[in-house]
């Protein structure tokens, strides 16, 4: 009788610890040797790249120094011919010398120095008026003087008269005149002006006068803050500064007198001229008072590459983070020319020139707003030396909705606009559509959410617009572009996301009466974190 085996017959064949240890470390180390490879391989990529950004950057240093130096040599050259022009012209205007006509009155009597300057001069000057300003270098200056005082009768002596000459100007003097040849000189040679000059100043269809004035404001949640507003005696003075409100194709001035420090006003998304748009290291930074002036460009039906009209803000651009946070900024709505064949019913407006109609009456603009306390306790000028003072840290400890109907605007002075709730009208009745207008003027990433009192999401919102840039079919080159509703696909959605400084117009349609919300929500930039939530009725009849 055999023995029994209590193991498995397989036992033999099994590998021993030592082996799969071996086979666990070959395979650690092909592991190892492909990702060193891999990593070599990654390395000598970048090195390669490194190495042609590196050609790329020098190829551009060469091409940049050699744009400048033909740039330096165009300037004097332009400035070598502007000074012989002007010493040419000097000397064409004057009709004798003044160095030595006192020491040749004597040859008054054309009998000697006639035969002797005739003889050269007149093959020349009689086709051009330019042949005396040529020879007469070339004689000393009495003979000179004889020669004009014979030529010029016959040739120029008609065009003097007809242009009086202007008061003489030094040769050399460089200060005097300022041609800026291009926008790059204008932009390099500005400074910090008190009162800049407010050129070519027209007859405005809307004049506004704006000061700067800095208080302390208590906001909804029991917080108060020092903000600094743009204050006018016409509107109110509050937070946000006043919502300005000019129209497509008419002269649009704001005389702006700032004080604690120089500021400016950038009109964000107009993009004027360089003295116009607001941008000190383009144009000046304001120390005294200027009047920035532009016009709105006027829509055309169907055509994209027309049209102002839409949601935009203006704010001071000196120290920009700082001062915007501050509270200088407001909004800016270009409504549209009223076109023959896009009129308007009876209490409507239209966003853009041949958009959809909406309800004056309910029209809204909401600005989700946030405050870092420690911002709020630096001066005018924080940062702007090279000191680091934290502006590259946005920690906001409050958010706010700011904003409300723009048909009632807040009266009073002192006091912060705050958003309560929103009225809308409903889809198919008898009114027209309401129009949201949305500014992000705080420095993070933006939600909002529509939704049911369940918080259900609903897509009750049109998007119309984006940036003052109307959403329109351009699909078919060469034909009309008509917005996108007009062309069957309706832009509806139940949430937006939107950054700093962006500005979306949608017309809320909600789908029956009743009661909705609108939820808001802050994020961190980098984590993503909600850092702060608030929530708006919306009342739909």
């Amino acid at each position: 009788m055999s023995a029994l085996n209590i193991f498995p017959k397989s036992t033999s064949k099994r590998r021993s610890k030592r082996e799969i240890e071996r086979e666990l470390e070959l395979k650690a180390r092909r592991r190892a040797d492909e990702e060193r490879r891999r990593a070599e391989a990654l390395r000598k990529q970048e090195r390669e790249r490194a190495e042609k950004a590196r050609r790329n950057a020098e190829k551009a240093e060469l091409a940049r120094r050699e744009a400048e130096k033909r740039a330096k040599e165009r300037a004097e050259k332009a400035r070598k011919e502007a000074a012989e022009k002007r010493r040419r012209e000097e000397a064409r205007k004057k009709p004798t010398p003044t160095p030595k006509p006192t020491s040749t009155p004597t040859p008054k009597p054309t009998s000697t120095p006639t035969p002797k300057h005739t003889s050269t001069p007149t093959p020349k000057p009689t086709s051009t008026p330019t042949s005396t300003q040529t020879a007469s270098p070339k004689p000393s200056p009495s003979a000179s003087a004889s020669a004009t005082a014979t030529a010029i009768p016959t040739t120029t002596a008609t065009a003097i008269p007809t242009t009086p000459p202007p008061a003489p100007l030094p040769p050399d003097d460089q200060t005097l005149h300022h041609t800026f040849r291009s926008q790059v000189d204008f932009s390099s040679e500005q400074l910090e002006l008190d009162q800049p000059a407010s050129e070519f100043l027209q007859v405005p269809g809307t004049y506004v006068e704006l000061e700067l004035s800095g208080q302390d404001l208590l906001m909804d949640d029991g917080a108060e803050f020092e903000f600094w507003v743009f204050d006018s005696p016409d509107l109110e003075r509050s937070l946000p500064s006043p919502t300005l409100r000019p129209r497509e194709g008419e002269i649009f001035q704001a005389r702006v007198e700032p004080s604690k420090g120089p500021h400016t006003i950038h009109w964000h998304g107009m993009e004027p001229d360089p003295r116009n748009d607001g941008v000190g290291h383009t144009s000046f930074e304001i120390g005294d008072f200027y009047t920035y002036q532009w016009q709105p460009e006027a829509g055309r039906p169907g055509d994209p590459n027309y049209g102002a009209a839409g949601t935009y803000f203006y704010h001071c651009h000196v120290n920009t983070p700082l001062h915007a946070q501050m509270g200088l900024f407001g909004a800016l709505v270009i409504d549209p020319v009223v076109h023959p064949d896009y009129p308007v019913s009876a209490g409507a407006r239209r966003p853009f020139v041949d958009g959809p109609e909406y309800d004056i009456d309910t029209e809204t603009i909401i600005i989700p707003y946030s405050v870092d306390p420690r911002w709020h306790e630096m001066d005018h000028a924080a940062g702007l030396s090279g000191e680091d003072v934290g502006l590259n840290r946005y920690e906001p400890k409050h958010f706010y909705l700011l904003g409300g109907e723009l048909a009632r605007l807040p009266g009073g002075r002192e006091k912060v606009w705050n958003l309560q709730s929103i009225r809308a009208n409903v889809e198919g009745g008898p009114r027209k559509p309401t129009l949201l207008r949305t500014l992000n003027a705080n420095y993070l990433p933006t939600h909002m959410y529509f939704t049911d009192l369940d918080g259900v999401e609903l897509k009750m919102a049109e998007l119309i617009a984006h940036d003052g840039r109307a959403y329109r079919d351009t699909s078919h080159p060469g034909m009309p572009s008509p917005p996108c509703i007009d062309a069957g696909y309706p832009l509806t959605t139940g949430r937006l996301a939107f950054g700093a400084a962006e500005r979306y117009d949608l017309l809320l349609r909600p789908p029956a009466p009743g009661q909705y919300l609108l939820r808001v929500e802050w994020e961190h930039w980098i984590t993503g974190e909600i850092l702060g939530t608030r929530t708006i009725p919306i009342t739909a009849s």
